[in-house]
């Protein structure tokens, strides 16, 4: 616990990124539950309209932290790549996604 105190702000932020990106991926199959309930309709109507915004800010956010990181980060070379890769892994994967799409 006390290494992740040490850790500066973009490198916590580069961590949190792919946890929320893959926490949004779970809560979006969850809600698919209540697709079909004719009560509880909202509840997968809501949840799912969130989880699309969250993983589009988080696309945003993904890039705006890499470039923090380049810019601001003091730290060894292969240690900034390693949190580059990590900060940048949803926008990469994103692009790699679309890339993928357009060629077909």
């Amino acid at each position: 616990m006390s290494k992740f105190k040490n850790l500066d702000e973009t490198q916590k932020f580069a961590i949190a990124i792919p946890v929320l990106f893959l926490v949004s991926g779970v809560a979006k199959s969850l809600v698919q539950r209540f697709r079909s309930s004719s009560d509880f309709h909202w509840i997968y109507v809501v949840g799912n309209v969130s989880c699309i915004v969250l993983s589009i800010l988080l696309f945003f956010f993904s890039l705006a932290n890499s470039i923090s990181i380049i810019r601001d980060l003091k730290i060894k070379w292969t240690e900034k790549v390693l949190w580059l890769l990590l900060s940048s892994s949803i926008f990469l994967f994103v692009l790699i996604l679309i890339l993928i799409i357009a060629l077909k």
